[in-house]
């Protein structure tokens, strides 16, 4: 049984990793798109607004449906299935007035935020565009929550798809619309026309997780009712849950908006232009950081599942499951985002140049490649946390981590030959010590041994061997390759070899070395037959 666990725990983390790193990189092809057509201080006008929107909609729609999860997971274990439909209802209920409340608060207090805290006003009708979409979000939290409940991933990865596609899709479209219909238009109309992108694309998400909803009740087996339910204290239960959890999604975001007013004003303070101090921060905040979070994107998603596998494991007792669950995520998320931040460092130049026309950036990529690994880490630790009861001490461990990245910051944006470099460098101390605090507090609760000495070395000395490999086949390719097309065919061809070199020499190697084992690899989908083929043949030898 325990074998089958942790491969469903794999399995339902790689459905909402795959979901999310597909709609990553539709965000990521429309930043370069947007790149393309307004330039990075376009952009990062453009991320004011959106960092500050996702701030509320980390307060108003992030903790509820973790504790869905959490708490329906746990009741299903006891066989209490009527609690659990109940906890999803009034999920809904409380979810619907939240987004409802922020979305009208966001609306009305846009011209106030822009002024005053951004000090720009070019930040207000962006944050109204997004408004709307805050109380759309909110009601989609609690049915993906309730899924993530019953460990069905496949919703919430589906309508993250969905979202992304209609998002992007009606961004690029009104982008090109506006281009092409009026003369020299302004780069803030393009902004606030793509601004409404997020909304469009919550109403289709929604819509997909509704149809989803009616199929899972058309099928659902009639449940035997224990008795009375006292709806407040589900209730109590889920706020108690809920807040912390907030709390927890909110600093990161948090970190995003003080980082998006204290990096564009200092810069300004030390001499750089208003339009300077933009395209800076655009090649941070919309290059950069949408590059590691296509890697953190895989860590959510572990966290993500981690929440109901551990709840679930708790609720029956089952402390050894508990630790092999535990064990098994940090173990993916280090196997996954060393190889990633590795590949970030080596050929994070040419990915920049082909994505968002900005190699300049590389220089702000070279001080990240290590943050990718923390910020994962970070992600995880909390999702045990939150799995085991301890809600409250990823919100401690991110509040210090929070102190040091805003006082490192604003004391190496001052050094003149660090400046922007202080952003990555800032951002990885501040999640570094958040996780190691994470982790700390979980050994206590949790004893186990983790056994870095059996598979850390061969997952570091696998990923430098695969990335260098990897280095080496896109230099070959692009120089061959650049005689016959142009550029940027080159560097796509030479990318898409040397990431299917990077991965098929990475895997070989962790199968060989035995860093990976075949229960491990065989639960990854799609690669499941693969893997027990070559195990076959290496066995045979």
């Amino acid at each position: 049984m325990s074998e089958k666990q942790g491969n469903s725990l794999i399995k339902n983390a790689f459905i909402l990793s795959g979901a999310a790193i597909l709609s990553k990189i539709l965000g990521a092809f429309y930043q370069a798109f947007l790149y393309q057509q307004i330039g990075s201080a376009g952009v990062g006008i453009y991320m004011k607004g959106l960092y500050f929107y996702s701030m509320l909609l980390a307060i108003s729609a992030s903790g509820i449906p973790i504790a869905v999860s959490k708490m329906v997971a746990e009741e299903r274990a006891a066989g209490r299935i009527d609690v659990a439909e109940r906890i999803f209802s009034n999920s809904n209920k409380i979810l619907s007035l939240l987004g409802g409340a922020f979305a009208l608060l966001l609306f009305v207090f846009a011209p106030f935020i822009a002024n005053n805290i951004y000090k720009d006003p070019r930040v207000i009708y962006v944050l109204q565009a997004m408004a709307p979409a805050i109380f759309i979000v909110a009601i989609m939290g609690s049915i993906r929550g309730y899924f993530q409940g019953k460990e069905n991933m496949t919703p919430t990865g589906v309508s993250q798809i969905i979202e992304q596609v209609v998002r992007v899709g009606f961004s690029v479209a009104i982008t090109l619309f506006l281009i092409n219909s009026f003369k020299k238009i302004p780069v803030l109309d393009i902004v606030n026309g793509v601004a409404f992108g997020p909304f469009l694309g919550a109403m289709f998400s929604l819509l997909i997780l509704l149809v989803y909803l009616y199929f899972d009740r058309k099928n659902t087996v009639a449940y035997k009712k224990i008795g009375e339910v006292d709806n407040w204290q589900i209730t109590k239960r889920i706020i108690i849950f809920a807040l912390p959890v907030t709390l927890t999604a909110l600093l990161p975001t948090l970190l995003d908006v003080i980082g998006g007013i204290i990096i564009p004003n200092e810069l300004i303070q030390l001499g750089y232009s208003s339009n300077l101090s933009d395209q800076l921060y655009g090649s941070f905040g919309g290059a950069v950081i949408t590059l590691t979070n296509l890697v953190v994107s895989v860590s959510a998603a572990f966290a993500t599942s981690i929440v109901p596998a551990i709840s679930s494991s708790v609720g029956k007792g089952e402390v050894n499951e508990v630790v092999r669950k535990l064990k098994l995520s940090i173990k993916m998320i280090v196997l996954i985002n060393i190889p990633a931040g590795i590949f970030l460092l080596v050929l994070g130049q040419p990915v920049l140049s082909l994505i968002f026309h900005d190699p300049e950036a590389f220089r702000i990529l070279q001080f990240s490649f290590i943050m990718v690994l923390f910020i994962g880490l970070y992600h995880n630790t909390t999702g045990i946390l939150q799995g085991i009861g301890k809600t409250y001490t990823p919100i401690i461990s991110l509040i210090i981590g929070l102190i040091a990245d805003i006082i490192l910051l604003k004391l190496l944006i001052q050094i003149p030959f660090v400046n922007i470099l202080a952003a990555p460098i800032a951002y990885t101390l501040g999640f570094m010590i958040a996780f190691g605090i994470n982790y700390l507090v979980i050994r206590i609760n949790i004893k186990h041994q983790l056994e870095l000495i059996k598979w850390l070395p061969k997952i570091i000395v696998g990923s430098i061997i695969a990335v260098l490999a990897g280095g080496l086949i896109y230099y070959i390719t692009f120089k061959s390759s650049s005689l016959l097309v142009s550029r940027t065919w080159a560097e796509l061809i030479g990318l898409i070899i040397a990431s299917l070199v990077c991965g098929i020499i990475y895997l070989l190697f962790l199968i060989i070395s035995k860093g990976l084992s075949k229960e491990e690899a065989g639960s990854i989908p799609k690669l499941g037959g693969l893997v027990d083929r070559i195990y076959a043949i290496l066995e045979k030898k």
